[in-house]
């Protein structure tokens, strides 16, 4: 997606979770959290290249969510997938989501395997594909990338890592490898890319799509282009968020609508009840944190992408 161009702060987060993924010899389930377009598939990719040469048996699935629900595969048509990377089996027909877990379950147990299942975003796509650690043997590893934690708890992930936003150096070196090619900016465009770099919330993927818009080699084509940007509220934050609202019920994006504009920077105990009880209202500020749609800082105050 990023092209492995932002290769500091990239190799800095996969080596994070390297070391998560050694601390068991038992299998172990990952979860790479974060909301969309901060890097998650970049990052498990990334990994996947790393150590896939230490697995005999593996297999990456990308966009687990959007090839069901475009119906270019089936739960099941994955679960032949994962046979036929990891088993080197011949073709296997398996006639439905159950019965593909126990022969998933029958041929992996006993193999250690690198596994990545990618944007994955309910539980029903975990237990078809990787119902438990039971399923596969010891050494095995299994990374989930997703923008809810709550699925990745319930389904008892043994670590979860939270992808946070590129700080403004990491933003500016990958912001400059897409605009110029190169980590640094050319000369008489350091102000000018800064400037660009405050649209992006630390987002790799706002970056990358800025990167595309401003790589003219002319200050003025530039300056024209951040007036428009400026005139029109550019945000790449917003724009992720938006494509993700279609995952909330209606009562959720109330919530999310009152939070956004009355909330933040308040103390999430001291939000009133908003349509619900303050019990309801408790859990759906957990659930929209959970979904990466809000943070909880440090003082306990509600935050923003």
């Amino acid at each position: 997606m990023f092209n492995g161009l932002y290769t500091e702060s990239l190799n800095s987060r996969v080596q994070d979770v390297i070391q998560l993924l050694k601390q068991s010899k038992s299998p172990l389930i990952l979860g790479i959290w974060g909301m969309s377009g901060i890097g998650k598939t970049t990052i498990a990719k990334a990994i996947y290249g790393q150590v896939g040469s230490y697995f005999a048996h593996k297999c990456l699935i990308e966009n687990v969510k959007r090839s069901v629900q475009n119906k270019s595969e089936t739960l099941v048509s994955l679960q032949e997938k994962i046979l036929f990377d990891m088993a080197r089996a011949p073709e296997i027909n398996i006639s439905t989501i159950e019965s593909g877990k126990v022969i998933l379950k029958e041929r992996l147990r006993g193999k250690r395997v690198l596994l990545v299942l990618d944007d994955v975003d309910n539980l029903e796509q975990l237990n078809a594909l990787c119902g438990s650690h039971e399923w596969f043997g010891e050494g095995s590893k299994i990374i989930i990338t997703t923008r809810d934690r709550k699925l990745l708890k319930e389904h008892g992930a043994d670590h979860i890592y939270r992808v946070k936003e590129l700080d403004e150096n990491e933003s500016l070196e990958l912001f400059n490898w897409n605009a110029f090619s190169q980590a640094t900016s050319h000369e008489g465009f350091a102000d000018l890319s800064r400037q660009v770099v405050a649209y992006s919330g630390g987002l790799p993927l706002a970056l990358t799509d800025l990167g595309k818009h401003f790589n003219s080699k002319k200050v003025a084509t530039w300056e024209s282009k951040l007036r428009y940007f400026t005139s029109y509220h550019y945000n790449g934050v917003q724009g992720t968020l938006e494509s993700s609202l279609n995952d909330l019920n209606d009562e959720e994006k109330q919530i999310f609508f009152d939070l956004a504009y009355f909330y933040i920077g308040i103390d999430q105990h001291d939000v009133q009840s908003l349509n619900s009880s303050t019990q309801c209202t408790n859990l759906l500020i957990s659930l929209l944190e959970d979904k990466s749609f809000v943070t909880i800082d440090e003082n306990n105050k509600i935050q923003m992408h």
